[in-house]
């Protein structure tokens, strides 16, 4: 095994090889993040649902936010349903002339809800800002009259339109780069560390020791002759081990 010694040892002896590597994956990961990959916009609306129908009641009491808590899930699988969609391909068609088919939206439709509360949101993803604005709003507007259609005693709100993305919310630049940094660093290490368990390349003696029992007698050493311009010449045999 190595000590932690040793493994530094091997780390900063194959330093310019771990950088390069590290390097260069770091910058792979730019490059496809920053030209390979087509940015995608997220606009969102936030809406607020209630178990009973706007106007019927002056007070909403703890069991009416319980079981509008409780049917977050079943207004979000509305939203998301072929009638609330088709109805929104419809009419983003009609007024708006974008034409997007009931399968390709939703692919970029997609509910969260707010843990603990009555309140959810409806995003769009596209690689067109003001589409996934237009979209996000035209759902705001016709989710809420389906819901109260399909769900009795229930009433729903728009807290926040859908503004207008000013920045792709994937790729991630910054961070696809650092994880590529991150990654080229470890694959490195991990690289220089099975090379040295494979170089079988006898050095010194404490490599000899290591593969047999048998004592070592000498060394021969590695002589460096210096000639009359002042350059060295190796003379005799041996590696690290030399005299001058």
């Amino acid at each position: 095994g190595y000590s932690i010694r040793e493994l530094i040892d091997i780390v900063f002896a194959h330093i310019k090889m771990i950088i390069g590597i590290t390097f260069l994956t770091g910058l792979l990961a730019f490059t496809i993040s920053q030209f390979f990959i087509t940015p995608q916009y997220e606009a969102s609306v936030k809406l607020f649902v209630n178990n009973s129908r706007a106007g019927q009641t002056d007070t909403t009491s703890i069991s009416d936010l319980n079981a509008s808590e409780r049917l977050v899930n079943t207004y979000m699988e509305i939203v998301k349903s072929n009638t609330v969609l088709g109805k929104v391909a419809n009419k983003v068609a009609a007024s708006d002339n974008l034409v997007y088919s009931l399968e390709n939206l939703k692919k970029m439709v997609s509910t969260q809800a707010v843990k603990n509360t009555e309140i959810f949101y409806v995003k769009v993803t596209s690689e067109n800002p003001e589409h996934a604005q237009l979209l996000a709003n035209q759902i705001a507007a016709d989710a809420p009259v389906e819901i109260m259609d399909f769900v009795e005693a229930t009433s729903v709100k728009v807290i926040d339109h859908a503004s207008l993305p000013n920045r792709p919310a994937t790729p991630n630049v910054k961070l696809n780069t650092a994880v590529g940094l991150l990654l080229g660093l470890v694959l490195s290490v991990l690289l220089v560390l099975l090379l040295d368990m494979l170089d079988v390349t006898i050095r010194d003696e404490e490599d000899l020791k290591n593969l047999t029992d048998l004592p070592v007698l000498g060394v021969i050493p590695c002589i460096e002759v210096l000639n009359a311009k002042g350059k060295g010449k190796q003379n005799g045999f041996g590696g690290e081990y030399g005299y001058q």
